[in-house]
């Protein structure tokens, strides 16, 4: 091996041969003659060239800062961008433009070949530094000339000029990048002129040359003969190796590596022969596990479909892009109809609900952009579809292949009977409490009844709509006195269509529909439980055991018929009760506990028809109460109160004056928040009669944000007006130890009201609470 001569010795031999011979004569002469002469000529050129654009761009970028000046003044900025653009897209040796104001914001910017619009700021910002200019770089106070800056990725000539207005006071920068395209042209020019003495330098050597090269062609051609006629067995072999002649053989006798080559080559062929008999072999079994395993997936296959094609639930899977796949339940065809393999979801079912799609689409994204958890994107995706009268629930159960989402298991399932059913449990739930009502507190469940008819009837007529503010009221009100009633549906239903009021201002048809025909069947079932006409008059045992008593002992005296007059009225105790059983249910639900409830009426008497109004209104004053005052047990232990917060309702009758009080040790009304929404109403909130003022004005409440319970702003304006219209006055007195509400109304003569006189001693204990009739 170390006898032969390899192919690489041979080509570098005749390579450094010839290149020594080309090379010596060449860059004796070129180094002699040109090097010297060139460079300077080069130089001379260059200099003249920078001077000729430098002058131009003087010119130029002057005059423009004259005209940019009076377009700055008067604010003419597209006239500035129009300047700008026209002169860059004109000229040829400029390549970009830019006038910078004094706010460090391009105000006219443009490339050659590019056109610019800079109305968005980021853009704006963005102008300056796509051509690399820093911060200190933007403003110049004097003419400025940069022969070589590298912007834009290629070397430009830079002429920056002040913009300045009569007063000397700087309005910004203009700036041109100028080419030097042309100087680069001369130099060539240069260049070639070089080349051309260089060459008629030169011609002396060409015979010299040629005799150089002579040599070389031949020692090429003898070697290349050698290289090129096994290279060409080797080629010719692999050729018939590919057509499928695995007999092919090659002999290769050069003495060098080609040899080597061919004698591998050989070795290879055979080696091939080998594995493509063993690799037959492995074939004709393959195809039969191949066979077998089709086979096997077509039948797992055909029972999945079986399985997705017989359930009553509709499975879908999504992927990453949120494109319908393969595999899906028949059922969905049958509810959303068809669609092909990769249509997207929000697409498809865009036919049956838009609202739907909408908001899966815009969950979706959430979904694909993953800054937030995949649970969470998943858990804000829509979870029920109506259509019609059917309503469908929706699942979705995440794809992951390792952590990265692979899709989504979509589970949708017809849930219109199961909801149907619910409805009519929750009316026929609606009902007995009804029901159960009136049997307790005949009077004043009827008495809701004949206003929430009224209430009803003016909501869905749509006469109120030209009295927003009562408007309010009115559903406020309906929500609370049927939730105290234990009418859950009739709440909820005042509830949304309070919602709908306060986003999009008016209450929908549907909505309105739905109350009306929820409060019908509510009215009917009363009907034919309750006797148009008929009214019942309701005593408590021991004062009718006490009128029957002074009757066996004495005449008739006044002070009797007045008793028995006052039978005809309601017990105040009555109503107090119905409001402190609903501050007991509320303050369950809003997990405050159980709260200590006091009620005395004083053996006073109402007459329902006149007094009704105002503890129906009186509602909103015991939630805010429950709501707003009483706090949590934890804040009240954290506050040093007890855990279970007081509450207490009571009438009292003295010198012809009826005061209703409503009092809780909660943590008091907030007067700082409330005097700045009076001062943001444009409200006067100076004295302590302002702020109950301000307190009483619809629209107005100390909370943040509404809730279901309160927060509204319009139940305190229900119960001032309520209470105005028995021409009675309020007073408040609150801290942080607790709130007290007065309400005071003058004498009975006016406002219906009566005070039995005072039972025996063995009744007496039962006169500061309500006595079942």
């Amino acid at each position: 091996m170390s006898k032969l001569k390899t192919v690489q010795k041979k080509l570098t031999r005749i390579m450094l041969v010839i290149s020594g011979l080309i090379g010596i004569a060449t860059f004796s002469i070129v180094v002699m003659l040109n090097v010297q002469t060139s460079s300077r000529h080069l130089a001379e050129v260059q200099r003249y060239i920078e001077e000729g654009i430098a002058s131009k761009g003087k010119v130029l970028t002057q005059n423009h800062a004259l005209a940019l000046r009076t377009l700055t003044l008067d604010n003419a900025f597209a006239d500035m961008q129009r300047l700008v653009d026209h002169t860059v897209q004109s000229d040829t040796d400029l390549v970009y433009g830019i006038y910078i104001g004094s706010e460090r914001v391009a105000l006219a910017y443009s490339r050659r070949g590019q056109k610019s619009s800079l109305s968005d700021p980021a853009q704006l910002q963005q102008a300056w530094l796509e051509l690399g200019l820093s911060p200190a770089e933007l403003f110049v106070s004097l003419v400025t000339v940069r022969p070589r800056v590298l912007r834009l990725g290629q070397e430009l000539l830079e002429v920056a000029v002040p913009v300045v207005d009569d007063e000397g006071t700087s309005l910004g920068t203009i700036r041109y990048g100028f080419s030097t395209s042309r100087m680069e042209e001369a130099l060539t020019r240069a260049n070639a002129e070089a080349h051309d003495s260089l060459i008629r330098s030169v011609q002396w050597l060409g015979s010299l040359l040629a005799l150089i090269t002579v040599i070389g062609l031949l020692l090429s051609r003898m070697q290349a003969h050698r290289i090129t006629r096994p290279i060409g067995a080797l080629t010719q072999a692999a050729r018939d190796l590919a057509s499928g002649n695995r007999s092919v053989r090659v002999e290769i006798a050069s003495g060098d590596e080609l040899e080597l080559l061919g004698s591998s080559f050989n070795h290879m062929v055979e080696e091939l022969n080998s594995s493509y008999g063993k690799l037959e072999e492995m074939n004709r079994t393959l195809e039969q596990k191949v066979e077998r395993r089709t086979a096997e997936l077509a039948l797992r296959n055909r029972d999945m479909r079986l399985v997705l094609d017989s359930v009553d639930q509709g499975f879908l899977i999504l992927s990453g892009q949120g494109l319908m796949t393969g595999g899906r339940s028949r059922v969905l065809t049958e509810w959303f109809g068809e669609s092909p393999d990769g249509t997207e979801f929000a697409a498809y079912i865009q036919g049956t609900s838009p609202s739907f799609a909408e908001s899966f689409g815009g969950g979706w994204m959430q979904l694909e952009a993953g800054f937030l958890p995949l649970e969470l994107c998943l858990d804000q995706l829509p979870k029920e579809l109506r259509a019609g009268q059917r309503t469908w629930s929706f699942r979705y159960l995440l794809l992951l292949q390792g952590k990265a989402l692979d899709g989504v298991l979509v589970v949708a399932t017809e849930i219109t009977a199961r909801l149907a059913h619910q409805r009519e449990e929750a009316e026929q739930r609606e009902l007995m409490q009804s029901f159960a009502r009136l049997m307790t507190d005949r009077t004043g469940f009827l008495n809701f009844a004949s206003e929430a008819t009224a209430m009803v009837s003016a909501l869905c007529s749509r006469e109120l709509e030209a009295d927003m503010p009562r408007l309010k009221r009115t559903l406020h009100t309906l929500k609370g006195n049927a939730a105290m009633m234990g009418l859950q549906l009739v709440a909820e239903q005042a509830h949304i269509l309070e919602e709908e009021l306060s986003v999009e201002g008016r209450a929908s048809d549907a909505q309105l529909e739905e109350l009306g025909q929820r409060w019908q069947r509510i009215h009917q079932h009363l009907g034919k439980l309750t006797p148009p006409g008929e009214r019942a008059i309701e005593v408590p045992v021991p004062e009718f055991s006490a009128v029957l008593a002074r009757l066996s002992k004495e005449p008739l005296a006044p002070e009797l018929l007045e008793q028995l007059e006052s039978w005809r009225l309601e017990p105040a105790a009555k109503p107090l009760e119905r409001l402190a059983e609903q501050a007991r249910s509320l303050a369950r639900r809003l997990g405050k506990g159980e709260l200590q409830i006091s009620v005395h009426a004083e053996r006073v008497r109402l007459d329902p028809m006149k007094w009704h109004g105002l503890f129906t209104e009186l509602v909103h004053v015991v939630r805010n109460a429950v709501d707003h005052g009483i706090e949590s047990p934890e804040a009240r232990v954290a506050a040093g109160k007890p855990t279970a917060g007081k509450l207490l309702l009571s009438a009292q009758l003295s010198g012809g004056v009826l005061t209703f009080e409503v009092s809780d040790d909660g943590c008091g009304i907030n007067w700082d928040v409330l005097r700045e929404r009076g001062r943001a109403h444009g409200l006067p909130c100076s004295t302590e009669q302002e702020l109950l003022d301000v307190l009483c004005t619809d629209g107005i409440s100390c909370r943040q944000r509404a809730g279901e319970i309160s927060g509204r702003g319009v139940g305190m304006a229900a119960v001032k007006q309520a209470v105005e219209q028995l021409r009675g006055r309020i007073e408040v007195r609150s801290s942080a130890s607790g709130t007290t509400w007065l309400f005071i109304f003058p004498s009975r003569a006016r406002t219906g009201l009566s005070q039995y006189p005072e039972p025996s001693l063995s009744s007496k204990s039962q006169a500061a609470r309500l006595i079942p009739s």
